[in-house]
């Protein structure tokens, strides 16, 4: 597969360069697409120089003229949301020759947004558990999935004047149990809950890559923005003038290709057999002892903005957003969904940074100020420890809510200790699903989970108090369950720490006294600080009536 990308994405700049003089659009404007309601609708493409073109959609006709390199957009105005499958004509205009023209069919207006991220965002649906009712229900001509192919690119792709000229691999589809089994889990479960709650189309962009880090997301223009961030602008280029170098002679890029094609016959596949019975141990529950390891390194591209072969993804900055983003700017859509984070835990303390940076990014690429961005907190994973990498992370996921138009969806109690891809995503895509009807489009509805007030000495106990709580506090069993998973109790409360002035933590003993709850813990005497579900795999079970979980905090900030 990665071969065969990297093969498309070359032929693709070709073509490209080589149709200079011909009408083209972008391939998101295809048959079956959802347009946004309710905003202007940028349509841009490519035409002969200096050709008048015209766009048709519903009771508009707009025209512009390309400019000298052949480029051209319009924008419609504000589209109301439509079931109604429509016809977009782009036509150019000469006044000498026959026009050449494209149609779109089956447009649909509604509801469009995008889902970013790593390996979980990426997992699809046909390896989801509890995947089958779902897949067989999945026709639905109002919901239409659009999955960006993995690729990357040293400079930013698309037809805009200063892009590499290129486009994202993939195309627009109507869902069904085909296109809706290979499409992310997350994002087909959220659309399909928005579609069927909204009563309008919605149409959902999938554009991730397992195991990339956040800094591959981010725009050269991003960590412009942002001076702490001159490092990643000083890697970006200088991985620009080694790409350039490689370029040059092609024989690098076989070279690489053809020690990773013998290492994959001598060692790979020796490799996946051994991972496919040590996962089946794991995912059984069993000890699977050691991880089975390479007898020799796997070859890595030596161009750090190329696409890897095999174990390896895209590490450097912004080489993801540059192939799988930039040629899909400023489509017009709602929202965004974005879940990852593991990729970067080691680097807990710049995350929250990070992820305001790239949110303020996309909104600048996409000309959306507001553009709501939903963000997936980390589930459980990992043994708990004292380092509690996880738990800082999921601190600096939280970060983001200091933006307007955010949410973040609290997933710690829907993971897996013993597997970084939890196999349900039911209840991710339901709660992303929650905080877009109730954040994005202001239902009256629950969809925060009960969230830290305050915390107040009183003698040897401590009052912690919540807010946005629906109905009352109560202890609940987890909805799902993994496999590694050792049930909540449903008679305790758990997953509270408290400590006094030395800042050592004990489990304390927890009382509801909705919106409270009432801490002691033997050994200290006077509790000035508390944790909750501050841990990487947290055993906690706050929720509210509506079964939404407490979001894990803590109040000793300084440690």
């Amino acid at each position: 597969m990665q071969i065969r990308l990297t093969t498309v994405y070359f032929t693709l700049l070709s073509l490209n360069a080589a149709a200079g003089a011909q009408l083209r659009l972008p391939a998101i404007f295809s048959d079956h697409m959802v347009l946004q309601a309710g905003v202007p609708v940028p349509v841009w493409g490519m035409a002969t120089p200096g050709t008048p073109v015209a766009v048709a959609f519903g009771s508009q006709t707009l025209h512009t003229t390309a400019d000298n390199a052949g480029y051209w957009q319009v924008r419609l105005a504000q589209l109301t949301a439509s079931d109604q499958p429509a016809e977009m004509t782009v036509l150019e205009e000469p006044a000498s020759a026959p026009p050449s023209s494209m149609t779109i069919h089956d447009v649909l207006v509604g509801e469009v947004w995008i889902a970013g991220g790593q390996s979980n965002m990426a997992f699809g649906l046909n390896s989801m558990e509890g995947r089958e009712p779902i897949i067989a229900a999945a026709s639905n001509p109002q919901l239409r999935l659009f999955d960006v192919k993995h690729n990357a690119a040293p400079e930013p792709l698309g037809l805009h004047p200063g892009q590499i000229p290129g486009d994202v691999l993939g195309k627009w589809e109507v869902s069904d149990p085909k296109s809706a089994a290979a499409f992310s889990a997350v994002a087909y479960l959220c659309g399909s809950e928005l579609q069927r709650t909204l009563h309008r189309p919605v149409g959902m962009i999938s554009s991730n890559w397992g195991g990339t880090p956040i800094q591959t997301w981010i725009s050269r223009e991003g960590f412009a923005s942002e001076p702490a961030f001159a490092k990643y602008l000083d890697d970006y280029a200088r991985n620009l003038t080694l790409h350039k170098q490689l370029a040059a002679d092609p024989a690098n890029d076989t070279k690489y290709k053809e020690d990773w094609r013998l290492w994959r016959k001598e060692v790979g596949d020796k490799l996946d057999a051994n991972m496919k019975i040590w996962n089946a141990a794991q995912a059984a529950g069993k000890d699977p002892g050691p991880k089975p390891k390479a007898s020799r390194p796997e070859p890595q591209n030596p161009d750090p903005t190329g696409i890897p072969l095999g174990g390896f993804r895209p590490n450097a900055p912004a080489i993801s957003w540059n192939a799988m983003f930039a040629p899909v700017v400023p489509f017009a859509m709602h929202g965004a969904l974005w879940y990852q984070g593991e990729a970067n835990v080691s680097h807990y303390k710049e995350y929250g940074p990070l992820l305001s940076t790239m949110v303020q990014d996309w909104r600048r690429a996409f000309a959306n100020s507001s553009m709501d961005f939903l963000v997936v907190q980390l589930p459980a994973n990992g043994p708990n420890d004292n380092k509690r990498e996880l738990a800082h992370q999921r601190e600096a996921q939280a970060t983001i809510l200091s933006l307007p138009h955010t949410g973040l969806a609290i997933t710690f109690d829907v993971g897996d200790p013993g597997n970084v891809h939890p196999a349900s995503k039911i209840d991710v895509g339901h709660r992303l699903a929650l905080i877009a009807l109730g954040e994005a489009y202001g239902q009256k509805i629950p969809y925060t989970g009960p969230v830290f007030q305050s915390a107040k000495p009183q003698g040897n106990s401590m009052r912690v108090t919540f807010t946005n709580i629906a109905g009352k506090l109560t202890i609940a069993q987890t909805p799902w369950l993994s496999v590694h998973t050792v049930p909540f109790p449903t008679d305790k409360l758990i997953g509270f720490e408290i400590a006094g002035d030395d800042k050592v933590f004990h489990a304390a003993d927890a009382t509801i006294e909705s919106p409270s709850v009432i801490l002691t813990a033997p050994g200290v005497a006077k509790p000035h600080y508390v944790r909750y579900a501050f841990d990487e795999s947290p055993r906690a079970n706050l929720y509210d009536s509506a079964g939404l979980p407490t979001a894990p905090f803590r109040n000793d900030t300084d440690k």
